[in-house]
């Protein structure tokens, strides 16, 4: 319908409510009972409303932070049981985030599994938590060949890009203050094989973290880092040519040069 009709017939037929309920409504100050103007509310008797959920679910993650190792525990099964319960992804998202602060290794068997969730926001929640770092550096109680493990299977086997571009840039985060050798080189090879992937964000964010990994600075340039990954597997002798200071300088159109 037309929206100037709308604008029109709306206030005639808010008109007509109020006639229909008589005048005394209106002489008595009742207007505001009338169904029409009914006040919605979340609350539920019983029930806590959603805002109240999620403040409740906030604050045990935040006591969780700081709490013993008995209490940790106890707030850790607390947070699983409400994402368990909760139909409502957004309620289950904030049951992952308050996880997130909490270091606890029970908290990290429960985050791998919700990397299961149908929802990708409540996926991508438990991605971001398993490689949080805290001030005392990271928070996964697992060794680092494990958290490798689960971010290469996600940044190549989840059907959400999103939570597939976060693992890419977690696993480059991670890596970037590695020193050790093995597991450096299978992620460089993991990372090269999505140069040449469908997504071009895929493309540009392993670039990104090909760059923290390797130190090597080839900046947006595909094709040389496709050349530094043939260089990885051995397949040429020499390391490709670094980016010229120009190359490096950002592109700025100024008008006087046009």
């Amino acid at each position: 319908m037309n929206e100037k009709i709308i604008k029109t017939l709306l206030p005639i037929f808010c008109g007509l409510v109020v006639l229909s309920s008589g005048c005394s409504t209106i002489e008595k100050g009742r207007i505001s009972k009338l169904s029409f103007f009914e006040r919605k509310t979340d609350v539920i008797p019983g029930l806590d409303p959603p805002h109240q959920r999620k403040k409740l679910i906030r604050e045990k993650g935040t006591k969780g932070a700081t709490a013993s190792e008995a209490e940790k525990e106890i707030l850790v099964a607390q947070l699983v049981y409400e994402y368990q319960t909760s139909p409502d992804p957004n309620m289950r998202r904030e049951a992952v985030d308050a996880l997130a602060k909490i270091p606890h290794p029970q908290r990290d068997r429960y985050l791998q599994e919700i990397l299961q969730d149908d929802n990708p926001f409540v996926r991508l929640s438990a991605l971001e938590a398993l490689g949080k770092e805290s001030k005392q550096g990271k928070m996964y109680s697992g060794s680092q060949s494990d958290l490798t493990t689960i971010l290469i299977d996600r940044m190549k086997a989840d059907p959400d890009k999103d939570v597939r571009l976060a693992a890419v840039r977690i696993l480059g985060d991670t890596f970037a203050k590695d020193k050790s050798g093995d597991s450096h080189s299978s992620v460089v090879l993991e990372l090269g094989n999505l140069l040449e992937d469908k997504v071009p964000a895929i493309r540009y964010e392993a670039m990104q973290s090909l760059q923290k990994v390797t130190k090597q600075d080839y900046g947006n340039d595909i094709n040389r880092w496709a050349e530094y990954m043939r260089y990885a597997r051995g397949e040429v002798p020499n390391l490709p040519t670094e980016r010229t200071l120009a190359e490096k300088m950002p592109r700025v159109a100024l008008p006087m040069f046009k």
